[in-house]
C-alpha cells in the first residue's frame, strides 16, 4: 500500500472515518473502566487499591459493603447520611444477615436508594447484581473475593478478540506513515504486549493483590498507544509530521556508477 500522505481524498476519508469512530469507542471504554473501578476504596479516582478490590476483592468485607461508596454516590445520597446507612448495613452483615433484619432495616434502604439500578429488569440491562429480594442481597453480602474466574474469562475473550483486531488495524495504519522504522517497531508491538500484561494481571491479582500493578500499567499502555498510532496516521495523511519523527531516506549511489564516473 502507498504511504498515507499519497492516498487519494476518498481513501483518506475512509481511513479518517475509521480512526475517528474507533478512537471515540476506545475513549468510551476507558471512561467505562474508570467509572466501574473508581471509588471502590472510598476515595476519588482510580487507585491501585481499586484495582486490587476489583480482582482480589476485599477479603475483610463483603461485596455489598465494598461497593457501598459507589452505590451511595450513584444514588445521589448526601454524604452526611452515609455513616448511618453504612452502619446499619454493616451491623446486618456481621449480625448474621437474618431475614427479619433484612425486612425491617435493609429492604427499606434498598427500595429507596438502590432499586432504580438493581431491580431485576435493570440488572439485566446494566449487568449489575440484582438486589430485589432477600436471596439477592444475601448473595452479595458474602465475603468479597473480587471478579469471578468465569467473568474474567468471558471479559477476556471479548477484550482480547476485539482489541486485538483494533490494535492490528491501528498498527497497520501506523506502518503506512513516514515515521522512523525503529519507532514503528516499538509502537506496533506495545499495545499487544500491554494487553497481555493487563489480562495476565487479572489472574495474578486474583491470587496476590501486589500484582495489581500489571493491570494498571497494561491498561495505561494498551489503548492509549493504539490511539496515539491512529492519531499520528491521521496527521500524516492530512497535515504531515515533524522532522524528528520522519524516516531518514538515504540514497546510495550504485558502485557501478561510481566506477564509471572515476574511469
Amino acid at each position: 500500500m502507498r504511504s498515507l500522505h499519497l492516498l487519494t481524498v476518498p481513501e483518506k476519508l475512509l481511513h479518517t472515518g475509521f480512526i475517528v469512530l474507533v478512537c471515540i469507542g476506545l475513549l468510551c471504554a476507558e471512561a467505562y473502566l474508570y467509572v466501574t473501578h473508581a471509588g471502590l476504596d472510598g476515595k476519588t479516582g482510580v487507585t491501585l487499591k481499586d484495582i486490587q478490590i476489583s480482582y482480589y476483592g476485599n477479603r475483610d468485607s463483603s461485596k455489598l459493603q465494598t461497593v457501598l461508596p459507589t452505590m451511595f454516590t450513584n444514588a445521589g445520597i448526601p454524604k452526611e447520611q452515609w455513616p448511618q446507612l453504612k452502619e446499619t448495613i454493616d451491623n446486618w452483615v456481621v449480625g448474621g444477615q437474618t431475614k427479619v433484619g433484612y425486612e425491617t432495616e435493609i429492604k427499606p434502604i434498598l427500595a429507596q436508594h438502590c432499586l432504580m439500578c438493581h431491580s431485576v429488569a435493570m440488572s439485566k440491562q446494566l449487568h449489575n447484581p440484582p438486589l430485589a429480594s432477600y436471596e439477592d442481597v444475601k448473595a452479595v453480602a458474602k465475603v468479597d473475593t473480587g471478579m469471578s474466574y468465569n467473568s474474567m474469562l468471558m471479559t477476556g475473550m471479548v477484550h482480547l478478540t476485539m482489541l486485538g483486531v483494533i490494535f492490528w488495524v491501528a498498527g497497520w495504519l501506523f506502518l503506512q506513515t513516514r515515521v522512523h522504522s525503529q519507532i514503528k517497531a516499538i509502537s506496533v508491538i506495545t499495545p499487544f504486549a500491554a494487553m497481555l500484561l493487563d489480562f495476565s494481571g487479572w489472574f495474578l491479582t486474583k491470587q496476590n493483590p501486589d500484582f495489581a500493578w500489571f493491570v494498571l500499567i497494561g491498561g495505561a499502555l494498551s489503548c492509549p498507544i493504539a490511539m496515539l498510532e491512529m492519531g499520528v496516521a491521521l496527521f500524516d495523511m492530512w497535515i504531515g509530521l515533524p522532522k524528528f519523527l520522519l524516516q531518514r531516506i538515504v540514497t546510495e549511489v550504485p558502485k557501478t556508477a561510481v566506477r564509471a564516473a572515476t574511469a
